[in-house]
């Protein structure tokens, strides 16, 4: 997935919100530790709920898909099944 897809999936998942592209993208790579008016738990959780696995996997480099599977992340998680789908994923991935 190149840059401009990544950015193009982030600022779909915040339709809502005014929040630049290079900012969310360079969140999601780590490349800084915060964005503005906006926390990193609000981000994952956005992301989560909007994308499936396979779309999350391209997005995030997989240091920052860890940090996004946290528990205090995955406990905001709305339905549970959501919930349960992620914990078992991230029990696959990071044993």
């Amino acid at each position: 997935m190149t840059p401009k897809e990544k950015k193009k999936l982030l600022l779909n998942a915040f339709w809502d919100k005014n929040i630049d592209a290079d900012q969310l993208y360079n969140f999601i790579n780590g490349k800084i530790k915060t964005i503005p008016l906006i926390d990193q738990k609000t981000i994952f959780i956005r992301l989560l709920s909007t994308y499936d696995w396979y779309t999350l996997i391209k997005l995030f480099p997989l240091k920052v898909l860890k940090e996004s599977l946290s528990d205090d992340i995955l406990n905001s998680l709305y339905p549970k099944e959501l919930k349960k789908k992620y914990q078992y994923a991230r029990k696959l991935l990071f044993k």
